[in-house]
């Protein structure tokens, strides 16, 4: 872009993305033994280059962090409720979203029209270097193959691999964010599909200005995914070592500050009922909410269908109707038991098992029962099934047609 017309356009953005003081992220709370990002650096909201200033989502790119040595910048695309209207700025704020694509996926702007449409500023960065049109950017980072996510690390340095620009890519996407006049910075909120998941679990943990996050599908422990472990297995001895050390998310999530909304199927490809339990069970109890969608499809617009997301951030960020609290499971008599906590009363429950001990987690049979709701005791309860079951959870809804689950019983 030409120097003029550059200038040019930071001056027409004026009206709604005047930089503001930005809050810092406290590193001190990420007590790993060697921190690989810089999070006072990241916390820093990078400069910007506005693309367009017509349109109800305007493209930009922003500065990321040095990839081999050299500049890079990001593509996203961003709106809020004003411009998704086609008004005029008000003085207006709004809570902010951070929008992280999964594998092959890209700054989706149908995503960013879908938050802004519900009321938030929201923001979707390319994570593998490319523009609108799905040409590489000048200044590109790695693009998101195998090779820059896993065998790269045989010989590459630790920030030149896929997972430390992503990260570091959607922490700079925060502080922009946090850095427009119109986002309050006390309401911000991330999530992300399948890769993106992943990525959602490790900036949430890593950036806690986030009030809250919901990681769809997406997991720590990959070593033992069905599908990623194959090329993490790949990895000579010491870079398995440390590709579990520096970008597994199981190494993270336990110093997380925001609200978690943890959202999968039961027969997920890629991130499995085994790992997806240790995941989710790194976080205290009283900061997640688990939302298991029997058969849901994986893909990113079954990944950010889920109306469970936008009920989960308006309880977080601006003190709604909370989503159902699960309590512990029990057994007595044969009976399964557990008591909720809802202020909307529920629809339906059920209980959803397995004995399949044997299949591929997208191939393992399943089977339901409905569960009897006494809403007086606020309590459920299902026989234990007379065949058994090997993993199993409670599904959810109340009359909001909002569903969430209970974790997984794993036997």
């Amino acid at each position: 872009m030409k120097p003029l017309l550059f200038v040019l356009l930071l001056g027409l953005t004026a009206g709604f993305a005047q930089k503001k003081t930005v809050p810092r992220i406290d590193a001190s709370v990420v007590k790993v033994d060697s921190l690989l990002w810089d999070l006072n650096a990241l916390s820093k909201a990078p400069a910007v280059e506005w693309l367009s200033q017509t349109g109800t989502v305007r493209p930009l790119l922003y500065k990321g962090v040095d990839y081999e040595g050299k500049p890079t910048q990001v593509f996203a695309y961003y709106s809020n409720p004003d411009l998704i209207r086609g008004k005029p700025a008000s003085k207006r704020t709004f809570p902010g979203v951070v929008l992280i694509h999964g594998g092959g996926g890209k700054a989706f702007r149908e995503w960013v029209e879908k938050w802004a449409a519900d009321g938030y500023a929201a923001i979707a960065m390319d994570l593998a270097g490319k523009d609108a049109t799905g040409k590489p950017l000048a200044q590109a980072g790695p693009n998101q193959g195998d090779v820059d996510k896993f065998s790269k690390l045989e010989k590459a340095d630790l920030r030149d691999m896929w997972t430390y620009q992503a990260v570091s890519a959607a922490i700079l996407a925060h502080s922009l964010l946090l850095s427009f006049p119109e986002v309050d910075a006390t309401k911000t909120a991330v999530t992300g599909i399948s890769w993106g998941g992943y990525l959602t679990c490790l900036v949430a943990s890593l950036d806690n200005r986030f009030k809250a996050a919901a990681p769809v599908y997406g997991c720590a422990f990959y070593d033992e995914s069905d599908i990623f472990k194959v090329p993490i297995e790949k990895l000579s001895a010491g870079s398995h070592r440390r590709w579990m050390k520096y970008f597994d998310p199981s190494v993270y999530l336990p110093f997380a500050k925001p609200q978690f909304l943890f959202v999968n199927g039961n027969k997920d490809r890629f991130y499995n009922v085994v790992p997806y339990h240790k995941t989710y069970s790194l976080i205290a109890p009283n900061q997640r909410t688990i939302c298991l969608i029997p058969n849901m499809a994986h893909g990113h617009e079954a990944g950010w269908v889920p109306h469970e997301i936008r009920y989960f951030f308006e309880s977080i960020l601006n003190g709604n109707v909370p989503l159902v609290q699960v309590g512990p499971i029990t057994v007595q008599d044969s009976t399964l038991r557990f008591s909720y906590q809802s202020p909307v009363s529920l629809l339906n429950a059920e209980f959803h098992y397995s004995a399949d001990t044997t299949s591929l987690n997208e191939q393992r049979n399943w089977s339901k029962q409905k569960a009897m709701i006494d809403p007086i005791t606020q309590t459920a309860t299902s026989p234990m099934p007379k065949e058994g079951f090997k993993y199993g959870f409670f599904y959810l809804k109340d009359h909001r047609n909002v569903s969430v689950s209970s974790p997984f019983l794993i036997k």
